[in-house]
């Protein structure tokens, strides 16, 4: 067999292929907008959350909403199909239990009138 009898195919580039990326989840801002449509309706909107839809809600790593889990300070995850979710609701009634930020001046203003 000599060289030429062979089909010559087009040089490629020298780049390695890159494997196509997965399609991003809905983003949480997404649900936060469908429960509030939900409630606004009159019907509770009872979910799983996974872990980046919770860590984009609360806005913290994992590492410290594992922390928080372990004090009791943030809803315990359940194990559903080797993962940890959480149910919609529990995130949210931990959401509207968290207080209130003071404004500059609110004791100010109290003490004047």
């Amino acid at each position: 067999m000599s060289i030429e009898s062979e089909p010559s195919r087009p040089l490629r580039a020298t780049r390695p292929r890159h494997r196509k990326r997965k399609p991003r989840k809905q983003p949480p801002y997404a649900y936060i907008r469908k429960a509030a449509e939900l409630k606004a309706a009159g019907i509770p909107s009872a979910r799983l959350l996974d872990k980046p839809e919770v860590m984009a809600i609360a806005g913290v790593s994992f590492p410290t909403i594992w922390t928080w889990m372990r004090d009791g300070k943030f809803p315990r995850a359940r194990v559903v199909g080797g993962k940890s979710m959480w149910l919609s609701t529990e995130v949210d009634t931990w959401i509207a239990a968290l207080p209130v930020r003071a404004l500059k001046g609110d004791e100010q203003r109290s003490e004047l009138v």
